[in-house]
């Protein structure tokens, strides 16, 4: 009797150590389940995050150079909260995707912060946006410099090819010999009329010599991201030739000479506007009526800094360029 017992008891330790077993086993399978789970999950979370980064980063790209912005001429005025900017060049005809206007870049580039963040993109992400020419003696334009950081969890990056203008013409004074219509804001050589009475007089003792003027808008803010210079077509001019800029209610002696190279003109738009945040000014040019002597003068805006051997009307044309939108958290 006592030997039967002691071989059930030893039944019972074999069928207690097999479940103890299957229980380990089965604990074990649980917890790679779980941990597989909660790596799915992550993988999940991260493709998803990953993904929707990409997609904000893509419809921001693509709404900055498809769109001239919201409320229309938007880079004209102070920014609201209600501001949607827009990069695209628009003409009477309407939008032209793809092609970038110098204006609103510059704007954008004043005040990123505010324009970008909650309008084009999410607030909680950083980014930076490079436009960069495939001229490679034209300098990419800056619009915002932030470096993505080695920590960044997720970074997305947009690369369009697009059309920019490097240069703003703020007016142009073309003179009789020229008579073709490519450029904006131009002018005969009579001009429009001017505030100096005296510059629209033809005084027959001046041997020839005729003024010409056009007027330009130019805000204080222009002044913080543009350079602006005074550039003719020829790589020299008449010695008798003269120019000046002042504001129809702040008039000047227009005596300056014309330079073989572009002449930096700030400071005299600067003095022009005072106190003031926007301003009409004038740009007057005296020279002759004669086509051998005459010439079409320009005041053209680059972005600041641009180092002066790159101040050449060649760049007025639309460049070929990249633009480049990183968006990182």
């Amino acid at each position: 009797m006592i030997k039967r017992s002691f071989k059930n008891d030893n039944r019972a330790q074999i069928f207690s150590l097999d479940v103890m077993i299957a229980l380990i086993i089965i604990t074990v399978i649980l917890g790679i389940s779980a941990d597989t789970m909660d790596l799915v999950s992550y993988k999940t979370q991260d493709y998803s995050s990953r993904i929707s980064l990409e997609r904000t980063t893509t419809d921001a790209a693509d709404m900055l150079i498809k769109s001239s912005g919201s409320p229309d001429k938007w880079e004209d005025y102070e920014f609201s909260v209600d501001t949607v900017p827009g990069l695209a060049k628009k003409e009477e005809y309407g939008t032209i995707p793809n092609t970038l206007s110098f204006v609103k870049i510059l704007k954008l580039k004043g005040s990123y912060n505010q324009l970008m963040y909650g309008n084009v993109l999410p607030y909680g992400v950083n980014s930076s946006m490079v436009i960069y020419p495939l001229d490679p003696s034209l300098s990419p334009i800056t619009v915002m410099n932030n470096t993505v950081p080695e920590v960044a969890s997720e970074v997305a990056v947009a690369n369009r090819t697009v059309l920019c203008d490097f240069m703003h013409v703020s007016t142009v004074i073309k003179i009789k010999r020229h008579k073709d219509k490519q450029w904006p804001g131009k002018t005969e050589f009579e001009g429009e009329f001017c505030p100096q009475m005296d510059h629209n007089k033809h005084d027959s003792k001046t041997g020839g010599l005729k003024w010409a003027c056009h007027h330009f808008n130019v805000t204080a803010g222009d002044l913080n991201s543009t350079d602006f210079y005074v550039i003719t077509d020829l790589p020299s001019v008449t010695d008798s030739a003269r120019w000046g800029i002042d504001r129809a209610d702040a008039q000047v002696d227009c005596n300056e000479k014309f330079s073989n190279e572009p002449i930096l003109v700030n400071n005299k738009i600067t003095a022009s506007i005072g106190n003031d945040t926007k301003a009409v000014l004038w740009f007057h040019v005296l020279t002759k009526e004669d086509s051998k002597d005459s010439f079409d003068s320009y005041i053209i805006g680059v972005p600041k800094g641009m180092p002066l051997n790159q101040v050449k009307l060649d760049y007025l044309g639309p460049q070929m360029c990249f633009f480049v939108l990183k968006v990182w958290y």
